[in-house]
């Protein structure tokens, strides 16, 4: 191994360097041959690869030698700073004069770096020409080394003051080079994308809109090659499993992974394992899931565990595990520390191990309450809790929650995450933010997030909501920023919230196609799941080149209803790729809708209805990279009456609001006879003191002791036959809550159902 000692002068001034040939044993395996190639970024003095060679030597990569025919610029301490770093070069010009087969037969690499074509971009080379020059200097390195591994940059942004449209030729040039890392990557020798791009600022991490700084030019670029070169080394999470690029959270591959998901009370409510699949029906890409560790829920045992993760798996959703127990600890009596939130996690590392694809490990829950002075020591206790799950061999992409019940108020997270993501070996980190009241306005939102785009750290929601009872979130702001930014979010939560918060739950008492208004707003609204989640490539979802969605589908015109069924025509969508299929989806009433099935064509059959029932349909199509298009419009269809002796029906539900004495009653009713009904007064008694509280909706409602009326309105006066109108109510009970034991419809007796 080469080591070249330098000492830094006086403003920078350099001594000539002396090469020392430091001893390596007869048996010792050949070090790996590390090659940085590119321009004055990578060599003049490229400080980057003085922190990327000591974070290797801290971290024990010591076994690994940097090779090049350019020596060590002076970058303050001493370091193996051999490289191929020229100041000015082309990529293109470096194939034009075949320069590269001579660096490779003296350096004989077994990894090269690459971050080249910054002055290819400022001498207006066009992406596809800069990319046929990486083509050429690739089968050079293979023909070097047919196994050599090529990690390749998407450059720093740039902004000379020389070239204004630099900038978006960097763009430009970044856009290309995963689809053509894709391309020519093989097993044998396989290429790797790190993001040098996103969070990099020309104004404050530059020199002169080109140069990194060494303020945080240089430690920005070492924090994006460090996991790609250990996953090179064969020590990384980056080859096995989730892990972070930037800001993002990227799979394996080096696609990028932006969570859409929705938090489940497992620890609470271990049966309702049926609520995986039921959020997987809306599209969530994501659940993460709240376990126990002992000190106040659990503690969840492995086998648990084991079974969540396999639950998340069969659903084709990444599962982040939380420990829920560390809530508002210094606050909250009886939370616990992240020490022993780390120390449950070790206690199920089997459970945990070869899963690193599919899980993120989320150390605690909310870690810490609004004591300010235990708050102040958020930095080093989720450092130390990281350490614990490293040195247990946990190499999982890691999630770590704020303090201050989670929405950082006084910004410790903020201002102290780079310090945490330093001190993970692995640097795969990400940070979790829960907005609620806190972030009650857009400008609050965008500055957080404005904080870890500047800083270059990975960011995501973790919690948020519509509702809380310190303020009304932003929650339109936080979705839309958040897709804008290609920030993950998960909301809470999906059911079984207590009552002093029920309006957090998504759906009533864990029922899909019976949404809450958080639930409709949070899967089926603007920037919401169903429009913006993409399923993990691990699970064959797209997320890689195709990003395009197919066109939005025709509204469904229904035939052929029966009292039992219907068929479903539309027009069909265009995709630019092809379009693959179709999703249906159903509500009953004016209810939620749910999905109910997929097909391949644009027809489908639905059986199985009740009769005298109004239904209304929409679909959406997909494509083969799991792209979705809008919502067609909906249609609107009545199931006959199906042999019912009554002249009406009147189909009734009611729903408690979270172990309160609330409720909400919805009531449909149709017209099952031969004649129009035209106006109309629905009559029924409550039997259990249950009260109405006025005025209700769809109908004028009155109420005499236990006796109710509905009285029709104008728009809905008239019912045709086999037609329907939905009426409700909010009311109150005490005990309990029985349904009537039967209505009438002008004084004729309906069916129920």
């Amino acid at each position: 191994m080469t080591w070249r000692f330098l000492r830094a002068v006086v403003a920078g001034l350099l001594l000539a360097a002396s090469a020392v040939i430091a001893p390596v044993p007869a048996s010792a395996a050949a070090p790996a041959r590390i090659m940085a190639l590119g321009d004055s970024i990578t060599g003049s003095p490229g400080c980057w690869r003085a922190l990327l060679w000591k974070h290797l030597q801290d971290t024990g990569h010591t076994d690994v030698d940097f090779v090049g025919s350019l020596p060590s610029p002076g970058c303050g301490f001493t370091y193996d700073g051999d490289n191929e770093g020229h100041g000015g070069i082309l990529a293109t010009n470096i194939v034009r004069d075949n320069q590269l087969p001579g660096w490779l037969s003296s350096a004989r690499p077994d990894v090269v770096l690459m971050h080249l074509g910054t002055n290819d971009v400022w001498s207006n080379i066009p992406a596809a020409t800069i990319l046929n020059a990486y083509t050429t200097m690739l089968g050079q390195m293979r023909a070097s080394n047919p196994a050599i591994k090529l990690i390749v940059s998407q450059i720093i942004p740039m902004n000379p003051s020389n070239c204004s449209a630099c900038g978006q030729r960097v763009v430009d040039l970044n856009a290309a080079i995963p689809g053509w890392a894709q391309a020519n990557s093989t097993a044998a020798s396989p290429i790797t994308v790190v993001d040098q791009w996103t969070g990099f600022s020309t104004s404050a991490d530059t020199t002169d809109g080109v140069h990194p700084n060494t303020s945080t030019g240089i430690q920005k670029i070492e924090s994006r090659w460090y996991p790609a070169v250990v996953a090179a080394l064969g020590g990384g999470t980056q080859a096995v499993g989730l892990r972070v690029s930037g800001t993002r959270v990227v799979e394996a591959n080096g696609t990028p992974f932006v969570m859409r998901g929705v938090n489940h009370a497992y620890v609470w409510y271990p049966t309702q394992n049926r609520a995986f699949a039921d959020m997987k029906s809306f599209g969530t890409n994501t659940v993460r899931v709240v376990l126990g560790s002992g000190q106040r829920w659990g503690p969840t045992p492995a086998a648990e565990v084991t079974n969540v993760i396999s639950l998340c798996k069969q659903n084709k959703m990444i599962c982040v595990l939380e420990v829920h127990d560390t809530t508002g600890f210094g606050e909250q009596s009886g939370a616990a520390s992240l020490d022993q939130a780390a120390t449950y996690w070790v206690s199920v590392a089997n459970a945990l191990k070869g899963q690193e694809n599919y899980v993120v490990i989320n150390l605690g829950n909310e870690p810490f309450g609004n004591n300010a002075s235990v708050s102040a020591t958020w930095a080093s206790a989720t450092s130390g809790a990281i350490s614990k799950l490293r040195g247990a061999g946990l190499q999982h992409l890691i999630m770590a929650d704020a303090p201050m019940w989670g929405q950082d108020w006084g910004n410790i997270m903020r201002d102290n995450a780079a310090s945490v993501f330093n001190s993970d070996p692995q640097r795969n980190t990400v940070f979790s933010i829960h907005m609620y009241g806190v972030y009650d306005t857009a400008a609050e939102i965008n500055a957080y997030f404005d904080a870890f785009q500047t800083a270059g750290l990975p960011l995501v929601v973790g919690e948020f909501g519509h509702n809380h009872s310190d303020g009304d979130p932003d929650e339109n702001t936080i979705m839309a920023q958040a897709q804008a930014r290609g920030l993950g979010y998960l909301g809470w939560s999906w059911s079984g919230n207590s009552s002093d918060v029920a309006y957090l739950d998504m759906t009533n008492s864990f029922n899909p196609a019976s949404l809450t208004s958080w639930g409709e707003r949070f899967l089926n609204g603007a920037n919401g799941v169903r429009q913006t989640s993409k399923e993990a490539t691990i699970f064959g979802g797209g997320g890689g080149g195709d990003t395009q969605a197919p066109s939005t589908p025709g509204t469904p015109a229904a035939s052929s209803v029966t009292s039992t069924g219907l068929t479903l025509s539309w027009s069909a969508s265009t995709d630019n790729v092809g379009v693959t299929g179709y999703d249906v989806f159903r509500a009953v009433g004016s209810g939620s809708f749910a999905a109910v099935g997929s097909t391949a064509s644009t027809t489908y059959a639905d059986s199985g209805l009740t009769p005298s029932t109004a239904y209304r349909y929409q679909v959406r199509a997909k494509d083969a990279a799991g792209n979705v298009s809008a919502n067609s419009g909906i249609v609107t269809a009545t199931t006959s009456a199906g042999g019912g002796t009554g002249t009406c029906k009147v189909g009734y539900s009611a729903q408690a609001w979270g172990g309160g004495n609330g409720f909400t009653a919805g009531v449909t009713i149709t017209n099952t006879g031969t004649s129009t009904v035209d106006g109309w007064t629905l009559a029924f008694t409550y039997a259990n003191g249950q009260r109405v509280t006025l005025p209700g909706w769809g109908a004028t409602f009155a109420q005499s002791g236990g006796n109710v009326t509905a009285t029709n309105l104008t728009w809905n006066r008239t019912l045709a036959p086999n037609a329907s109108t939905n009426i409700g109510f909010n009311g109150t009970f005490s005990g309990t809550n029985p349904a009537p034991a039967s209505f009438t419809l002008n004084g004729s007796t309906c069916t129920t159902g």
